[in-house]
């Protein structure tokens, strides 16, 4: 199969040669702090319970012949998740067609279901991540949120294409939300030098950046398994590096291919996203070898051009999500 995002120019326009580089005693800090993941998993405080409305929204079946009373339902239980998806519809990001709207059912019917579940999962998934993490750096909070939102509707649009009934969209798309919080849980354990990682392009193809897979995925695993998260989400969260795996779930496969696409997402879009160029996203370098060999196994019949180009046309709805940490 032929590379599919060798054209896709990286959306990291100061390269890495260029970042600033960590001293040795800011890298050997680091490693004593990724090789203690274990002692972090253990921290109350780094373990928030999943909201029970989330889970609801995770097993959510559009197709169900009482979805739409039941979507309604779950979004008028939470007064903060009832503004934000009429705040939504009535965005012209999300297809405002000039008539406020006042009530649920009627946001719902505008905006769709699935697009309703996506909206509603983004908004516990960011409520959630701010009461869990505490990064001084509002910036670099919202780039790694906007990275998340990319992955999310990547994952979503996968599963939707693959069409398998044991690999639910909505799953896919809270993996996606959800598969870096170990990250997140070493930011919120040394902000300043996990910025600094951060800036340094997570520090690629060192034995430091190898230490930093190791804890983020196996602590990400750990959390989401304490708060109460789904068995498929913990092991989104654990394999998002692993790399692909006959004995991994479809559902994993789907996030860990989404997890690769930001490059090709990034460069179908017109302009920019409203995101800091100096903050890096996580997957990057060349991983076409890795990328081919996960769509060969799932079997896509659509081309993941024509993936990445959906994706890249919902960049304004993504946008408008990424703003909960603006």
């Amino acid at each position: 199969m032929e590379s599919l995002l060798k054209e896709a120019p990286a959306h990291d326009p100061v390269s890495v040669l260029d970042r600033p580089a960590l001293t040795d005693a800011e890298q050997d800090v680091l490693g004593k702090l990724f090789r203690s993941w274990p002692r972090f998993a253990q921290m109350e405080h780094l373990v928030t319970p999943i909201s029970p409305l989330a889970l609801r929204l995770i097993a959510f079946n559009p197709e169900a012949q009482q979805a739409s009373a039941e979507i309604v339902q779950i979004v008028e239980s939470d007064p903060v998740l009832t503004a934000r998806v009429l705040g939504l519809a009535n965005a012209a990001s999300f297809g405002n067609a000039g008539k406020l709207i006042f009530e649920v059912k009627t946001a719902v019917l505008r905006l769709g279901l699935n697009t309703t579940t996506r909206v509603a999962l983004a908004q516990l998934a960011s409520v959630w991540m701010r009461k869990a993490v505490q990064v001084p750096d509002r910036a670099l909070l919202r780039s790694l949120w906007f990275e998340y939102l990319v992955t999310a509707f990547a994952a979503h649009e996968i599963a939707w294409v693959l069409g398998d009934t044991q690999v639910s969209p909505n799953v896919c798309y809270a993996g996606g939300l959800l598969h870096d919080i170990g990250t997140l849980a070493l930011c919120g354990a040394a902000p300043e030098l996990m910025t600094r990682f951060i800036l340094a392009g997570y520090c690629i193809g060192t034995p430091l950046h190898e230490e930093f897979v190791e804890a983020h995925t196996r602590l990400g695993e750990t959390l989401l398994s304490r708060c109460g998260a789904p068995a498929t989400l913990c092991e989104i969260a654990g394999r998002h590096h692993a790399g692909f795996s006959q004995e991994e779930s479809a559902t994993s496969i789907v996030v860990f291919l989404a997890d690769h696409l930001h490059r090709g997402i990034l460069s179908r879009v017109p302009g920019q996203f409203a995101i800091p160029d100096e903050h890096p996203l996580g997957c990057f370098g060349d991983p076409d070898e890795v990328v081919n060999e996960t769509v060969e196994s799932l079997g896509l019949v659509v081309s993941l051009d024509q993936i990445m180009d959906n994706v890249a046309g919902e960049s304004a709805r993504i946008e408008a999500l990424a703003g909960d940490f603006g």
